[in-house]
């Protein structure tokens, strides 16, 4: 008898253990998905451009090629992905939907699976010595406006790039570290740059003139801007990151 309740208890296990197992591999993989490439004739003027939209159950990706997956899957930059040839410059238009709302980051490991599934990528991380600006304090001292005070709500979803105002950026409820990032992903900028200024709170700032002077070359660059109207200098340095590395990669299976 008690053989037989203990051969009962480890089958309710194993079997609690592959209905968990089961939900949890749902939760990272969406329920329908539709990869196609995009010809040509078909991606028309302005055939250059991609754009990302999701909600808390969809992603699409329009005219979107490789490499552009992988940045939004694993949330990187162009410079931190070390690829080689591999990732060519085939675009695709993808579609997906997950069976329940999910958060963000759910929605890039889903994109993560679905790229291993589908392309059969294979990468890892590994630190490499990087060329990168560090943010730091110029001389005469910073420039901000006034930290802002309370807390922002559990639901409040901060913009991923400064809003253009005016010919001016507009870098909303943000800390150093968060517009340091924003910094890295300006065109002119294009590497990582690390916060050492020392500074804390959130703040709202404003760089005037920095969106136009990107477009203008003969302009005030965006290092003078920073320095001048925040007090904050950017400075060159090298430092050891972790890089994704592109191991394997195939053309998508069929949809």
């Amino acid at each position: 008898m008690k053989n037989g309740m203990t051969i009962g208890r480890a089958a309710a296990v194993v079997s609690v253990t592959i209905c968990l197992s089961a939900s949890i591999a749902r939760s990272q993989s969406f329920d329908v998905a539709s990869i196609k490439p995009v010809s040509e004739k078909t991606a028309g003027e302005g055939s250059s451009r991609s754009q990302v939209e999701h909600t808390t159950d969809s992603l699409m990706m329009r005219n979107a090629d490789l490499n552009e997956m992988i940045q939004w899957a694993y949330k990187v930059q162009p410079y931190e992905i070390a690829a080689g040839n591999r990732l060519g410059g085939r675009r695709y238009d993808l579609r997906a939907k997950s069976a329940e709302p999910v958060s963000i980051a759910q929605l890039r490991v889903m994109l993560q699976n679905l790229l291993a599934n589908r392309f059969k990528l294979a990468t890892h991380r590994e630190p490499k010595r990087t060329s990168v600006y560090e943010l730091v304090i110029a001389k005469g001292g910073p420039k901000l406006p006034p930290e802002k005070s309370g807390t922002l709500p559990a639901s409040y979803v901060r913009e991923s790039l400064p809003r253009v105002e005016n010919g001016g950026f507009v870098f909303s409820n943000i800390s150093m570290a968060e517009f340091a990032e924003q910094l890295s992903q300006l065109r002119p900028i294009g590497q990582p740059v690390l916060d050492r200024t020392g500074i804390a709170g959130i703040y709202d700032i404003a760089l005037k003139y920095a969106a136009s002077a990107i477009l203008q070359p003969d302009g005030p660059s965006l290092f003078t801007l920073l320095e001048e109207q925040l007090g904050l200098k950017l400075i060159g340095a090298k430092e050891m990151l972790p890089i994704l590395v592109v191991d394997h990669v195939e053309r998508p299976s069929a949809d």
